[in-house]
């Protein structure tokens, strides 16, 4: 299997090839357009899988990458292409790349808000049009990702994807509508936690805490709490009333977090990255 990157923009002449399990055929060839903290990511947790390691090294992204400063070179040599730049630039990137797709691509766009009508009519008829959402956590092997398939891509297409991503954290497929929530709830919920990891410090700081020893304490508190949650399968509900003891400390701060409103900022904050991602969206579809 063969990994590069490419930063957004010679000319090649596709060749026919069928798409590949990556499992059973090392030589499938994926691409990344953009190389921002999503490439980076997924590529890494990809790299983490059962492939060969004679991928020849980037200066770059230091990860076995090799660059490209040609997006057409990068995907006439590529089965695979994700397209990770920001969303103001999807719509240049696909027109250069479009002459180019062929049967055999996969697109798959990790472009927040970008739909799969303004992918698919961007590029060839029948193309095999991918949407996904990743988290930063991927650069770690942590992330949620979730996934839609367009009209043209296949059961198979989104197995094959699925496999490939599975190092990179938990990948689940779902319908598009959900994807705007998915990037209320995890891709901006990932900076949700970290303030809440910066307060749980700083109020260790202000009763006489060294801060780094405050920081590492909180960063492991998270982890530990996620951990629980994610693999105990049970409700945060309920772990919560496990750590709470009648007139004991817990159920006082509990207090004063709904005092504060926490529940229902939090709420209010996942809807709002939610509507922003959706406002995108609509931003992509009507901009010709």
């Amino acid at each position: 299997m063969k990994l590069h990157a490419s930063l957004p923009v010679q000319k090649c002449f596709p060749h026919p090839q069928i798409k590949m399990d990556p499992e059973t055929d090392a030589h499938l060839r994926i691409g990344f357009i953009g190389a921002g903290n999503m490439a980076f990511g997924i590529a890494k947790g990809i790299i983490s899988g059962n492939i060969p390691k004679n991928i020849p090294m980037s200066a770059d992204l230091e990860i076995g990458i090799a660059g490209t400063n040609s997006n057409v070179e990068l995907v006439c040599g590529s089965d695979i292409v994700f397209v990770a730049v920001k969303p103001h630039l999807v719509r240049e990137v696909l027109n250069g790349i479009s002459p180019y797709i062929t049967d055999r691509h996969i697109v798959v766009s990790v472009a927040a808000g970008v739909t799969l009508e303004t992918l698919q009519e961007l590029l060839p008829e029948n193309t095999s049009v991918i949407r996904l959402m990743p988290n930063l956590p991927c650069i770690v092997q942590e992330g949620a990702l979730l996934f839609t398939r367009g009209s043209c891509a296949k059961p198979a297409d989104g197995a094959l994807l699925r496999s490939l991503l599975q190092h990179c954290g938990l990948v689940e497929e779902g319908p598009e509508a959900w994807l705007d929530i998915h990037t209320g709830l995890s891709g901006s919920g990932v900076a949700f936690v970290y303030l809440f990891a910066e307060a749980l410090a700083e109020g260790a700081i202000k009763m006489g805490m060294p801060s780094s020893l405050a920081h590492t304490i909180a960063s492991q508190t998270v982890l530990g709490a996620g951990r629980v949650l994610r693999d105990s399968g049970k409700h945060p509900a309920q772990l919560r009333s496990e750590v709470c003891t009648p007139g004991g400390t817990t159920i006082y701060g509990l207090h004063t977090l709904e005092q504060g409103g926490v529940r229902a900022s939090t709420m209010s904050a996942v809807e709002s990255a939610t509507e922003r991602a959706r406002q995108l969206g609509q931003k992509s579809t009507t901009r010709k």
